[in-house]
């Protein structure tokens, strides 16, 4: 069973006129979900999380902010591209709030796997510090409340966006109960996820940048996710798998660079998914980028194909350059694959 949260009630957001992280992103993923019938995805509905969860990884005074702001009724510009509305608020909460809500049920075996629809996104969001489009860091907050309250030891969280998680990134970056897994554009916006960032202290290798020049296609990430991402997940044995499922290194992406297909986000799910399934954790994802409409709701399409059991497309692996530097850096402490 697959828990699918879908709702409406994330286009309350508003980003204003023009904005790419826009509602209507949530509209057509809802067009995806709306009436289903489907007896292998349950419909969740949207849960807030309280202050105080939010709070297990962002600071009281920002957080206070962020509730503030949003009272105040007037759009805010937080930084160049991070708008607070009316609404924001409130819908960031449901955001993390339903994420964790997947990560509970799942833990519980209530459902097989998860996927949040939410925004705003949250991978740039800093414990103190919108950012990049994000208001809270709602995978970095799931991964908190799953170390403390639910159970889990360990935690691996994906990171697909053409962007780069600084946010999630800096939350762990010396804690060994979490690795930090990252595939991007780089040199690109935010500027973070060089291949030497690695950790820090306790945390030193468990953070896992894979950086790739722009222009990279299917079998280039492929050739990551077999080959670094699976024996990486199979080595750490996490106790849960968290997506930051961002999907504009889409070819058709009017922001990233990549030259993705809506097919190999599938393929790299079903990667994710053999990864999950050999160290027994359930995969819950949870909407970060994506900015082409039709991409973003064809490519989420073949994500949930795969988590209800259909075979991914057959994409075979590409050598590139990249990967001697990500094997370099990284093979001292993983079983890597190649």
């Amino acid at each position: 069973m697959i828990g699918i949260v879908s709702d409406i009630m994330f286009m309350n957001h508003d980003t204003g006129d023009y904005h790419p992280e826009c509602p209507l992103r949530i509209q057509y993923l809802h067009s995806l979900f709306a009436g289903n019938d489907d007896r292998q995805i349950l419909l969740v509905d949207p849960v807030a999380a309280s202050a105080e969860d939010v709070m297990l990884n962002h600071g009281r005074s920002y957080v206070e902010m962020i509730s503030q702001t949003s009272r105040s009724g007037s759009l805010v510009d937080l930084d160049p591209d991070t708008v607070c509305s009316s609404e924001s608020y409130d819908v960031a909460l449901c955001a993390a709030g339903s994420l964790m809500e997947l990560t509970k049920m799942a833990i519980d075996g209530r459902i097989d796997s998860g996927f949040a629809c939410v925004r705003p996104p949250g991978h740039h969001a800093r414990r103190d510090d919108a950012m990049g489009f994000c208001l809270f860091n709602n995978v970095a907050v799931a991964a908190h409340k799953a170390i403390r309250d639910f159970g889990v030891g360990k935690v691996a969280i994906i990171d697909f966006d053409v962007h780069h998680g600084n946010g999630t990134q800096e939350s762990f970056y010396s804690d060994n109960r979490v690795l930090y897994f990252s595939t991007h554009q780089y040199p690109f916006y935010p500027g973070t996820g060089a291949v030497s960032e690695t950790g820090s202290g306790e945390g030193t290798g468990y953070t896992v940048n894979c950086p790739m020049r722009g222009g990279r296609s299917d079998g280039h990430y492929m050739a990551v996710y077999l080959y670094i991402l699976k024996p990486l997940i199979e080595a750490f044995e996490p106790g849960l798998i968290l997506v930051s499922a961002g999907f504009d290194a889409h070819a058709k992406d009017p922001i990233g660079g990549m030259h993705v297909s809506s097919e190999c986000f599938g393929a790299i799910a079903a990667v994710i998914g053999d990864a999950a399934e050999e160290v027994g954790a359930p995969v819950i994802y949870s909407l970060e980028g994506g900015y082409d409409l039709h991409a973003l709701k064809d490519s989420v399409h073949h994500v949930v194909r795969v988590l209800k059991g259909d075979p991914a497309a057959v994409i075979e692996p590409t050598a590139f350059p990249e990967m001697e530097s990500f094997i370099k850096a990284h093979a001292h402490m993983w079983p890597l694959g190649v």
